[in-house]
Formats: C-alpha cells, sequence, structure tokens
C-alpha cells in the first residue's frame, strides 16, 4: 500500500517535471496531453488519474512555485531592529533562495516571468504570483521602517515595485541569455551576481 503511493506520488512528480519542460520549450498550447504521456511512456489514463486537465497541472505547478519563492522572500522579515549590514546578509539570503531555485527551475521561471498570455487564467495566476511577491517584498519592508531600520520618508509598496523590477530583471536575463547584457553577466559566478544584485538594491550606483 505505501509503495503504491510513493509510485503515484513518483509518477505525478514525473509527468510535473515533463508538463512543465513541454510548455516552457514547445509553448502551452503546443503541447499536447499525448507529448506528455509519450515523454512520460505512460497512458494518457495515467495522466488524467493525477491531473483533470493541461490547464490543471499547470495551475498545480504554478502554485507550488508560488508557495517556494514567498517561502524565500519570508526569510527577509524581521521581527527585531538589525544593523544595515544584518540586513543585506538577510537580503542577500532572499535572492540566493530565488535564484537557487531559478536555477533548479529554470522552465518554471521562464513561465513566471514571461508569462501566459493567451490563456486568460493561467496568466492570472502568473500576475498573482508577481503581485503576491511584490506585497511580501512591501511587507518585508514596511516592517523595517516600522523597526525604524529605514528612511522614515520611503514608501514600502513603492520600493517594492523597485526591487521586484530588479529582480525581474536581472532573472530574465542571467536565465535566458538572450540580450548583450546577459552575456556581461555569464562572466560572473552566481554568487557573485547575487551580491551585486543585492548592494545595488542596498547601496545604488554609487554606494552610498
Amino acid at each position: 500500500m505505501m509503495q503504491d503511493r510513493v509510485r503515484r506520488q513518483d509518477r505525478k512528480r514525473q509527468l510535473l517535471q515533463i508538463a512543465l519542460e513541454l510548455f516552457a520549450t514547445k509553448g502551452f498550447e503546443n503541447t499536447k496531453i499525448s507529448d506528455i504521456v509519450a515523454k512520460a511512456e505512460v497512458s494518457q489514463g495515467t495522466f488524467y488519474w493525477h491531473f483533470e486537465s493541461k490547464e490543471a497541472i499547470c495551475l498545480e505547478m504554478l502554485e507550488a512555485g508560488r508557495v517556494q519563492i514567498l517561502e524565500a522572500i519570508q526569510i527577509g522579515y524581521r521581527t527585531t531592529k538589525v544593523d544595515v549590514q544584518d540586513s543585506v546578509v538577510s537580503s542577500m539570503s532572499i535572492f540566493e533562495h530565488i535564484f537557487k531555485f531559478a536555477e533548479e527551475n529554470p522552465f518554471l521561471m521562464q513561465i513566471i516571468l514571461k508569462g501566459i498570455h493567451s490563456q486568460p487564467t493561467l496568466q492570472t495566476k502568473v500576475d498573482a504570483i508577481k503581485t503576491d511577491m511584490e506585497a511580501a517584498f512591501a511587507n518585508n519592508i514596511k516592517q523595517a521602517k516600522e523597526l525604524h531600520m529605514t528612511n522614515e520618508r520611503i514608501n514600502p509598496e513603492m520600493q517594492a515595485v523597485f526591487v521586484m523590477s530588479l529582480l525581474e530583471g536581472v532573472l530574465s536575463r542571467w536565465l535566458f541569455k538572450s540580450s548583450s547584457s546577459s552575456q556581461v553577466l555569464q562572466h560572473h559566478s552566481l554568487q557573485e551576481i547575487i551580491e551585486e544584485t543585492v548592494k545595488f538594491e542596498f547601496f545604488g550606483i554609487f554606494g552610498v
């Protein structure tokens, strides 16, 4: 009984991983359930045992990604006041988790960053993930402000927009390698990219 449950869970994970790869490389519209089951070497009946539809499997993988990303951002929520250096270390940890998640799940991040604009239900989910990320960053910043760790005049919601824009921009260029700026990033290790991104988040161009 336990072995059967483990096999079903393994099969479900396999279908999710294959579907994710096909959605990202072929596009959601061009991927058929028959493509997914063929690559997984299972029957369509096995697919429908786990998922109601192609849309359902995509929504499930997006939700799983949302949970993991928000857990990473939550690392930066402070309950006590700390100095700037500790804040930098905390932010570094957030970005490390998100970048490493992106490195381990490039196809999922491609969907989240580029969207699925031809599918309203799925695009609504993608937009909600970004909104939740932005809200989580704003919550961290608002808490830091209440602890008197930031300038009293800052707007947490606006700062969260800036952080999200920075994160999306660097992640996209690093993952997709499709522009001249991407070539610059390829000459640096992931850790160096994270460190420079966080330094820019805190200190800007002039390092002050």
